[in-house]
């Protein structure tokens, strides 16, 4: 797979020596200097456009990575840009990106600790404001998944705080939307209310279109079947998420419930951790 640096390094070859080359034939044409130049412009306006669509390709390849369950590969990615990245922007969008790997895995703390870095100017315009909404979602999901719900709820509200300002909308809008109302529903079953979850749940399978979207909402759908006592259902969503789960820490946790095994704690703090015999 590409890396970032290559891309990069691959721009500065190409617009240098092809900028060059393109001068010198364009002026051996006797086309004259100031064409010459033009011709030199638009290369590396190509350049800029060629280099920039493989960058963004690589971007999608890594967000496949954590959307197809592959955590560990995810962060891992993670960890080798963040040693390269300059500047408050790059290093807020690596932060926040391995932050959402970091809580997949299970390793709150870590997530927690990184997103301490991260400042984003709170400027009223659209991509500031989005900027916030997904830092405090990342946030909500890390203090729910730690089992500190008051912190949780904080986080969550700023989201709620920025969707219903007039400024914040499309293409962000109902993609927040989504988010928030799956926010919801993972509150709601971590403060201990049951009902009505289940059918939210499927809706949010039927509706995922990622592999660990799905993975997520069939670990919520374990949880609520043992909590009404359905023993068979249970197993068929822990089964689910053991056969798709990849990397992630709900393969980890649907695994050792098939094995009848109980996690000491489950708002999981430190990534894949000791487990006590029932």
């Amino acid at each position: 797979m590409f890396r970032f640096k290559d891309i990069f390094y691959g721009f500065i070859a190409s617009a240098s020596i092809g900028g060059i080359a393109v001068v010198t034939i364009v002026a051996a044409l006797g086309a004259g200097m100031k064409l010459a130049m033009l011709s030199m412009i638009f290369w590396f306006i190509l350049c800029i456009f060629m280099f920039g669509k493989l960058a963004n390709n690589r971007l999608g390849k890594l967000a496949n990575l954590l959307n197809e369950c592959h955590v560990s590969e995810f962060v891992e990615e993670y960890d080798r840009i963040e040693e390269r990245a300059s500047g408050k922007e790059g290093k807020r969008f690596v932060v926040m990106n391995k932050a959402r790997g970091l809580i997949a895995l299970g390793a709150i703390d870590e997530a927690l600790r990184d997103l301490k870095e991260v400042d984003i100017p709170e400027k009223h315009k659209p991509k500031e404001m989005h900027l916030l909404a997904l830092f405090h979602m990342i946030l909500f999901n890390a203090w729910v998944e730690k089992g500190d719900l008051d912190k949780a709820i904080k986080a969550l509200s700023v989201c709620k705080y920025m969707i219903g300002d007039t400024l914040y909308k499309e293409p962000y809008l109902s993609n927040m939307m989504e988010l928030v109302k799956r926010a919801d529903a993972r509150l709601a079953l971590a403060q201990g209310e049951f009902d009505g979850l289940e059918e939210r749940y499927w809706e949010i399978t039927r509706g995922s279109v990622t592999p660990l979207d799905k993975v997520m909402a069939h670990y919520r759908l374990a949880e609520i079947a043992e909590h009404f006592g359905n023993e068979e259902d249970r197993t068929e969503h822990l089964e689910y998420v053991s056969e798709n789960g990849g990397s992630t820490i709900y393969k980890f946790l649907a695994d050792l419930a098939l094995q009848g095994s109980t996690v000491q704690d489950k708002a999981i703090n430190e990534g894949f951790i000791d487990v006590e015999e029932e």
